[in-house]
């Protein structure tokens, strides 16, 4: 990790000047696409994207994650995820199940009203996702963007 640490402190001009662009690309690119799905998703359901995120990954599991699971998938903190629940629970969106496993462990199971309301902003919401996201880019750019992120992903877990 130092090594890492001190190649961190020194980065040269000649460097940057090849990954800058491409770097201030996906920040400019993230910033939008994160700012038009909270429009989207809150005009066709009122939830926010974090809100949708978990629904999205528990409906897509079954109904039921693990806390810890459910974290990593959505890329929040414990506490994070904690708080974003408490407020889902009482919107009766999600509940909190103990695993009969393992005591040291809690579920979250999506509720019925949940399902309804993820179900129902998915498929309006799909459909701005494809207007924007599959219809801009062919076969080979998605599979490009997919490997991309794969090898960004590990360096960011550091």
């Amino acid at each position: 990790m130092s090594s890492t640490l001190s190649r961190l402190d020194h980065v040269s001009e000649d460097e940057s000047v090849r990954w800058m662009p491409a770097f201030l690309a996906l920040l400019r690119t993230h910033a939008r696409l994160r700012d038009r799905l909270e429009l989207d998703v809150r005009r066709i359901s009122g939830l926010s994207v974090a809100r949708y995120d978990v629904l999205m990954h528990l409906d897509m599991a079954g109904g039921r994650l693990r806390l810890s699971d459910l974290a990593e998938a959505v890329v929040l903190s414990p506490s994070g995820l904690s708080k974003l629940l408490d407020r889902m629970q009482e919107s009766g969106l999600v509940e909190r199940q103990p695993d009969p496993d393992d005591a040291r462990s809690t579920f979250a199971t999506i509720t019925r009203h949940g399902r309804e309301v993820v179900r129902k902003t998915r498929q309006r919401h799909h459909a701005f996702l494809q207007h924007i996201f599959g219809d801009v880019l062919d076969d080979r750019d998605l599979a490009d963007l997919t490997r991309i992120m794969a090898r960004l992903n590990p360096a960011l877990r550091r």
